[in-house]
């Protein structure tokens, strides 16, 4: 994520520095549609909790803040200026597609599940074996959509147009919930040969969830090359859940003896944070009487 910021930086610092000496300034009393394109490179910050419960082992209860890094890009198209609201304001629509690559976390655990490995020793103890333990994990599956609506107003300052672009948007993005459960259990049937009887339960599923919330960008012109217009852009949001917030799955062992069941909750709102660049088409008006 860092990298992707730091590019990012450096491609805005070089655009600014050797801004083209032509007017990038749009005349938004123009009845021309004006479509874009944004490459976008963000974050996600939402907060989750997670509970492991089976038959052979201890159950855990756990939370944390969940923050995924994201790339993508969108599409929008902003109409004419509309002269009811001042010939400096325009409606716009919008909608993209994002890769998610958050890190896997663990919300609820207890032990230390992993790899078994057994010790080798005449007089073991159930302890001694690792790889014990339960635990529930959230990961993004990567897939994230996004979509808005409303309106843009231009503000001429004395370094660069700026746009205030308040919106309403729906956010889509789908996560996985995993659970595993190990547990070690000496068998005593024969005392001449120790062994163990190793019990291994997991389970996933994945889900998506829909959200819905305020949307602010803030948009400045850097330069133009003909109808071509490059800005910056910064922007921000807060969305909240729609419908069920909860994923609950359950699972047994090979044996089919043991169980375990893992549940997910997800915090009701998500907030993101982003930076980027957006390509509008915007041919120069012509001014001729």
């Amino acid at each position: 994520m860092r990298s992707i910021v730091n590019g990012i930086t450096a491609v805005c610092i070089v655009l600014i520095c050797s801004t083209s000496s032509a007017d990038p300034r749009v005349v938004d009393k123009s009845r021309k549609w004006v479509p874009s394109l944004a490459l976008t490179s963000g974050i996600l910050i939402s907060s989750a909790r997670g509970e492991v419960s089976s038959t052979v082992r201890p159950s855990a209860i756990g939370s944390d803040n969940l923050t995924s890094p994201w790339l993508g890009g969108s599409l929008e198209i902003m109409t004419p200026s509309w002269e009811p609201l001042g010939e400096r304001t325009r409606f716009f629509v919008h909608g993209g597609v994002a890769g998610n690559f958050g890190f896997e976390r663990d919300l609820a655990k207890e032990g230390a599940p992993g790899p078994f490995i057994v010790p080798e020793c005449l007089k073991c103890v159930e302890e001694l074996v690792r790889g014990q333990g339960s635990v529930t994990r959230v990961e993004p599956t990567g897939f994230q959509a996004s979509a808005g609506v409303g309106f843009s107003i231009t503000i001429d300052t004395e370094w660069r147009p700026i746009r205030i672009k308040p919106s309403l948007e729906y956010l889509v993005e789908e996560v996985q919930v995993s659970g595993l459960v190990h547990r070690a259990k000496i068998d005593n049937s024969d005392p001449n040969n120790l062994s163990f009887d190793l019990f291994s339960i997991s389970g996933a599923e994945e889900k998506f969830f829909h959200s819905i919330g305020p949307g602010l960008e803030i948009e400045a012109d850097i330069t133009r090359k003909g109808p071509l217009l490059l800005a910056l852009t910064a922007s921000g949001g807060a969305y909240h859940i729609l419908g069920n917030r909860d994923v609950e799955f359950s699972s047994t062992d090979a044996t089919g003896t043991e169980s375990a069941t893992w549940s997910y909750r997800k915090d009701p709102w998500t907030y993101r944070f982003d930076v980027g660049m957006r390509f509008r088409w915007a041919p120069r008006v012509d001014r001729s009487p």
